[in-house]
């Protein structure tokens, strides 16, 4: 009885000591991040009229400091790459729902053709949260989503975790990932990978195999900006190759008042020439500025500011 006492006791004296450690890690986590975007909106410090969101696209395709320079208002990139329709209706609420300034205009970077498809490569970016988790919004937000247990979470601190925070090392940005003070992560080199052979072929888009849970959230984030009064631009980035047909239409099918959707000059020979791309997919930054003006420019046409 005496040895099941005292081993009982070591184990709860280490339990104890261990979960000390654990919450200590945990609140020094968002320390280490080198991308402090999210832990900004959810403390309610991001104060711009003028919001730029999406996956890669809206990230390396859009300059939010070209916008806030041509319009004379704050404009702040919150385009995560890899990141889908969920995530940003995710960051759409977090940016109404904690004191962050209401903008005037959301710019939403679609992905040509696979916005609303079940795909790999745009994901809900639970990635980014994790770092975040001593915050209790970010804990149910995971709990919500079906990440971890509720019950769990209360009791273990080393539940709330993953194993991307046991990784303690002196993070840097990659070349690629720079992120400016606006937020924005243009690329100023070309990808060693990158064809640069232009697709002349096209395609047509369908309604086949559209995710509906993705349809929800994309009509969803829409409303929202409907009924908070907000502007949006739904934008066609650009691709080193032709547009797929069908696929702007699709997403004008959503819009109503108070929403645009706008596509790229196709016939503006930039857009053909590989010397402004990264890859087949993204721009560098000499092609970032010259997409960002265009939408500068349909913006003024529309008088969506003024």
């Amino acid at each position: 009885m005496k040895s099941f006492l005292k081993n009982s006791v070591i184990f709860l004296l280490t339990f104890f000591i261990l979960e000390k450690g654990l919450i200590f890690l945990r609140n020094k986590l968002p320390e280490n991040e080198l991308d402090k975007r999210l832990e900004l909106l959810i403390n309610g410090k991001v104060n711009a009229d003028i919001i730029v969101m999406g996956s890669s696209r809206g990230a390396r395709d859009i300059i939010a400091s070209q916008l806030a320079d041509s319009f004379k208002m704050p404009a702040y990139n919150l385009s995560y790459p890899g990141s889908n329709i969920l995530f940003h209706e995710y960051l759409l609420q977090q940016l109404l729902k904690q004191p962050n300034k209401k903008p005037a205009l959301i710019i939403l970077a679609v992905d040509d053709s696979y916005e609303l498809k079940i795909t790999p490569t745009i994901t809900f970016r639970f990635d980014r949260l994790y770092p975040l988790v001593k915050y209790e919004g970010i804990r149910n937000t995971l709990i919500e989503k079906g990440e971890k247990n509720k019950i769990l979470s209360q009791l273990l601190i080393v539940h709330q975790l993953s194993i991307s925070n046991l990784d303690i090392r002196t993070k840097h940005f990659k070349d690629q990932d720079t992120i400016l003070a606006d937020g924005s992560m243009p690329i100023s080199y070309q990808s060693k990978k990158f064809s640069k052979h232009f697709s002349a072929n096209y395609t047509n888009y369908t309604n086949d195999n559209e995710d509906e849970v993705k349809l929800l959230s994309f009509n969803n984030f829409i409303q929202i900006c409907k009924t908070e009064n907000i502007q949006l631009i739904i934008t066609c980035a650009p691709n080193f190759g032709n547009p797929s047909i069908g696929f702007k239409e699709r997403m004008e099918s959503f819009t109503g008042a108070g929403t645009y959707v706008m596509s790229y000059d196709t016939s503006n020979a930039v857009y053909k020439n590989a010397g402004y791309y990264f890859d087949l997919g993204h721009l560098q930054k000499n092609g970032a500025t010259i997409f960002t003006a265009e939408i500068v420019n349909f913006i003024n046409n529309k008088k969506i500011l003024n």
